[in-house]
Parts: structure tokens; sequence; C-alpha cells
């Protein structure tokens, strides 16, 4: 799962990002320029960290943590198994963003799904 991945299709992106609350066109075009590449890699004391052009999150698998969609507070959990991670973020009780990472031999697949339901992919490829 560890290493750089090069964004090479977006299926209904864009209406994700217009769920999540980002409304400008200007934004969302940004917004997808930014996160072309997408870096996982596994830290030493065990967490992870995802790194984008928009942001660099740090997270443990198996415990919830804090994090911040929007401006808002939230609380993530991270799973990990045989190459599957899947990432739930929370405000409060209801699940704001459900993201599913796939590996399948140099092939990321990110599925995103956010609380109204909206589902948007990514495909990436290993760099």
């Amino acid at each position: 799962m560890e290493g750089t991945y090069k964004v090479e299709e977006n299926i209904n992106f864009e209406n994700f990002l217009r769920a999540m609350g980002v409304q400008d066109e200007e934004s969302i075009q940004k917004m997808i320029q930014a996160t072309k590449l997408v870096t996982l890699k596994q830290n030493a004391d065990g967490t992870w960290t995802q790194e984008t052009g928009l942001r660099t999150s740090t997270f443990p698998l198996n415990k919830e943590f804090e994090d911040s969609f929007g401006g808002k507070n939230a609380t993530g959990l991270v799973t990990l198994e045989e190459g599957k991670m899947v990432k739930t973020y929370k405000i409060g009780d209801t699940t704001i963003l459900t993201e599913t990472l796939l590996l399948s031999d140099s092939t990321l697949t990110a599925t995103l799904v956010t609380a109204d339901g909206t589902q948007a992919t990514r495909r990436m490829a290993r760099e």
C-alpha cells in the first residue's frame, strides 16, 4: 500500500466535492489539480501518513483520532486488512465521509462516499 500514486481517472469527483461543501467551480478545479499525486507511507511508530497537494494527515490504525473537514472537528478511524484501507470520518454520531483504498497490483482505487450517499472513484497508478 505504501508508495506514491498518480491519479489517472476521476469518476464523479466534482459532484463528490460539491457534496462535501466545495461549491465554486474554480475551487473544485484547484482541488482536482492539487490532488493529482497521493503518497501513502507507514511510519516507524505504526501510524500512516497520506500526503496530497492539499494536505498531509497522519493517523493511527484501529484507533480513533481527531481531524477536521471544512473547519469542523471530526473523529476518524482507519483500518487496514489485506490490501484494503478503510477510513471513516464522523462529526458527532454522523458519518460524513467513508474512503476505501484498495490496492490491486500497481493500481490504487479510492472510493469516497459522503453522508448523503454521493460516491466518487479515483483510480491511481503507482509512480
